[in-house]
């Protein structure tokens, strides 16, 4: 099992992990996810088995304001000092085995040799717990995009220069 970059032969397996992952939020478009993707694909990866099968996948790009990014939408390539998650997202058969824990913890370091100062998420579907054991903190936002569904939260990760 192995963390690699995201590949054409990726996409298929990403759609299926996406539809799997989000039960309270409507799937974003392959053209979407593919937008994040080519904007910043050093700080985008996968998760693959021994087979090559996707389990997981981490989207992130480099985003210029405090405000996130609205939710199927395609974006362009932005630069700037902060790292925005965008997706984070497990196939069932890839749950409870630490690749979350491994994909997020590999992001970490890559913004940080990119030089990075903050990572921005906005954290759906209670899942604050999880980025909270990274050093996440919550940060009061009132221009999320109801599309990140109820109870979304803006979170963040100042990293250490």
């Amino acid at each position: 099992m192995s963390i690699s970059p995201i590949n054409e032969n990726s996409w298929d397996d990403i759609v299926k992990i996406q539809e799997e992952a989000y039960t309270d939020i409507a799937p974003e478009d392959v053209k979407v996810l593919k937008s994040k993707c080519y904007s910043s694909p050093q700080t985008c990866a996968v998760y693959s088995d021994h087979k090559g099968k996707v389990l997981a996948y981490l989207l992130a790009h480099p985003w210029a304001s405090e405000t996130p990014p609205k939710l199927n939408e395609k974006i362009s390539v932005t630069y700037g000092s902060t790292l925005f998650i965008h997706d984070l997202a497990l196939a069932l058969e890839g749950r409870g085995k630490n690749i979350g824990r491994e994909l997020v913890q590999n992001l970490i370091a890559n913004a940080k040799t990119q030089s990075f100062v903050k990572i921005l998420l906005v954290a759906v579907q209670n899942s604050t717990g999880f980025w909270a054991k990274f050093g996440f903190l919550n940060i009061p936002c009132e221009d999320i995009c109801p599309s990140y569904g109820e109870n979304s939260q803006l979170m963040v990760l100042e990293l250490e220069t």
